[in-house]
């Protein structure tokens, strides 16, 4: 990904945060929420959580990011890309686990079929107590 050229093609200004905001996605490559991705930033540019909020919302908007919302209702960001992910998270150490292919496909061919939407997306979510955390148990 272009991080400069992907912002333009969306009209969107290429800030300094932007830019690290991508990279910062480009790098880790799990979804990351608000806060974590403030405690990634700080040390690198001055700015503060409601910068963080803001520019998630815009590259969200304009369909760079994803957003899905776990189930204690954090929102957790990840890049738009045709290789959408799903993750498990630990009900401990809140840690996020790549599952490796989507469950939900099939599902989804039923559903449009069953109801006559088109489905546009989804937002699936696992939760458990990762390999790690079981041994503390």
């Amino acid at each position: 990904m272009d991080i400069r050229q992907t912002l333009k093609d969306k009209n969107l200004r290429v800030t300094n945060q932007r830019k690290l905001i991508l990279k910062a996605f480009l790098e880790d490559g799990n979804p990351i929420s608000a806060e974590d991705l403030y405690d990634l930033l700080r040390n690198e540019i001055e700015l503060d959580l409601s910068t963080i909020y803001r520019n998630l919302n815009t590259l969200e908007e304009n369909g760079i990011l994803l957003r899905s919302i776990d189930l204690n209702g954090v929102s957790y960001y990840q890049l738009n890309n045709a290789d959408h992910k799903h993750f498990i998270t630990c009900n401990i150490c809140h840690k996020k686990f790549l599952i490796d292919s989507c469950p939900v496909h099939i599902l989804e061919d039923k559903i449009e079929k069953d109801t006559g939407f088109i489905i546009s997306g989804h937002n699936f979510e696992f939760t458990g107590i990762c390999p790690d955390c079981q041994k503390s148990l």
